[in-house]
């Protein structure tokens, strides 16, 4: 094959290699790794952009838009292409360009198949019998056999019978060996046509990930808590009733030892990421009874706070809350056994929370109960933690997520593809420069004059440094270099090349015989006749 038409067919069936991959990437169906779906319309809903019988290639999106004609999975119909036209929280709101309803269905992003790329008229039902995955990957198949045996048949076409009905001559086969660099540059076409299609791929690459984004928003709630811890003390007379000298939380204040209660409590927000806030807290003491009577006092007037933490503390007065107690029954005539004290701390927060703004309010209540004897807790549930209550809540918020790429069954995320390209593109330029550098120094190897192995040749060729040893034998003298390799084709022979200052000939031995082409002669015989000799 000549070297043109070998490079002619090795970067053609490179180039086809690479259209059908970038073919399959972009037509393959999701159940083969792909993003593209096929969509039959089935109804008059979008008319009178879609009909029946319409195609409907849709693919897989980042986001999705108001507006965007996109298909979603309906849990008891199947696909349904109609348009967005709202949203509800974090699902879509759609409807049929001709309906006069709303889809009862709001689908949310993980049903959502794709939005619609490419819009074909009247070939839906032609088509219906390729929906199957399988069936699209045998058509696929058949075009990579069919694209790449038309290669195969230009490149065997120089083995027909020539024009005399005999089949051409095979070419001599190039020796083998060397090292990697020598056989790269002698089949250089190959090397050349592998690269283009690595680079042409990774072209491909590079403009589809650097027309991508490397992340979108999609709708998440971040969550927080906001928890609090509860204490409480009350200096005791007579310090031997209990273990520390003083009623702690959790132990009854008995009212003949104490007068006086000191409340705390400690606030935290706690969230991933951390919010930033500020806001306002009080606390107060709720007198009442079962009857629904309720007074208030205030043991922690309305106090700023910054940041997501603060500690409250107040003084609860028993002689005060009994005064007060005594009031009611003595205007009312009711008495009761025993008061409900509820201790209540009212929080107001707000601040923002990885951008998002919320305002929260936190309002625990520590149950406690008092009579003519004692303050005590009055939790209904023992499984409750009067002490350390907590409330828990979300902010709804966009949280950005990383966009992928679908290549064959891999997903690669777009700031690696385009890692990948760019590195994968400077390799094949480096490659590139260094083939190109490698082939010209192996030029400049040769020296002036000297006919390469590949150029008229298609016999071994060796150069022999100095002159050609000849045994005893008959010199015959071929008109031109072609000549002389024919004679080495015909006898198998090897070609020996002398090249030196003033003198440049070819030698083949066959059996007694030397045949000799002279290409530059020496100056002293340029004017005399040329005999026949013995090579010394």
């Amino acid at each position: 094959m000549k070297p043109r038409r070998r490079l002619v067919v090795s970067f053609s069936s490179a180039i086809t290699v690479v259209l059908v991959a970038v073919a399959w990437v972009v037509f393959a169906p999701p159940q083969l790794g792909g993003q593209t779906s096929y969509v039959i319309v089935n109804g008059n809903s979008m008319e009178p952009g879609m009909h029946r019988g319409d195609l409907a290639i849709v693919r897989e999106a980042n986001s999705y838009e108001i507006g965007d004609v996109v298909t979603y999975r309906h849990p008891e119909i199947g696909p349904v292409i109609h348009r967005i036209i709202d949203r509800d929280g974090a699902n879509y709101v759609f409807q049929g360009d001709h309906n006069d309803f709303i889809d009862s269905y709001h689908p949310a992003d993980s049903e959502l198949v794709g939005k619609l790329w490419i819009h074909v008229p009247r070939v839906g039902a032609w088509l219906a019998r390729f929906r199957s995955p399988v069936y699209m990957a045998g058509l696929l198949f058949v075009a990579f056999i069919g694209l790449g045996g038309a290669s195969a048949i230009k490149g065997s076409q120089t083995s027909k019978p020539g024009r005399a009905g005999r089949p051409k001559q095979p070419p001599a086969p190039v020796p083998g060996g060397g090292t990697p660099m020598q056989q790269m540059l002698r089949n250089w076409q190959d090397t050349l046509s592998v690269t283009a299609a690595v680079g042409i791929a990774l072209l491909g690459l590079a403009w589809v990930a650097f027309h991508r984004p490397v992340s979108h928003d999609v709708p998440a709630n971040i969550p927080y808590t906001q928890s609090g811890q509860f204490a409480y003390s009350a200096p005791a007379a007579d310090g031997r009733v209990y273990d520390t000298g003083e009623a702690t939380s959790g132990e009854p204040v008995y009212r003949r030892l104490s007068q006086q209660v000191a409340f705390q409590f400690s606030y935290t927000l706690k969230s991933v990421p951390e919010a930033a806030a500020s806001g306002t807290y009080r606390m107060v003491a709720e007198l009442g009874d079962r009857n629904g009577w309720k007074r208030t006092i205030e043991l922690t007037p309305e106090t700023p706070f910054s940041g997501t933490r603060f500690e409250a503390g107040g003084l609860l007065d028993l002689t005060q809350a009994q005064e007060l107690i005594a009031i009611l029954e003595e205007q009312s005539g009711v008495k009761n056994d025993q008061y409900s004290v509820q201790i209540k701390p009212e929080v107001k927060i707000a601040g923002s929370i990885k951008g998002t703004a919320f305002n929260a309010t936190f309002t625990p209540v520590l149950p406690m109960a008092i009579d003519d004897i004692q303050l005590r807790m009055d939790a209904q549930n023992p499984a409750d933690k009067p002490l350390a209550p907590k409330t828990e809540g979300s902010v709804s918020t966009l949280v950005s997520q990383a966009n992928t790429l679908k290549v064959l069954v891999l997903s690669i995320p777009v700031a690696l593809a385009r890692i990948v390209s760019l590195a994968g593109l400077g390799l094949v330029a480096a490659f590139a420069g260094w083939l190109a550098i490698a082939f010209v120094q192996e030029r400049r190897k040769q020296e002036p004059g000297v006919v390469t192995q590949g150029s008229r040749l298609r016999s071994p060729l060796v150069n022999v440094r100095g002159t050609v040893p000849a045994p005893k034998t008959r010199v015959i003298d071929v008109a031109s270099l072609e000549d002389l390799g024919r004679i080495a084709a015909r006898i198998g022979g090897v070609i020996l090349q002398e090249a030196r200052p003033g003198y440049h000939a070819f030698f083949v031995h066959d059996m007694d015989i030397t045949y000799r082409y002279e290409a530059v002669k020496p100056a002293q015989a340029a004017t005399e006749k040329p005999a026949p000799r013995r090579i010394a």
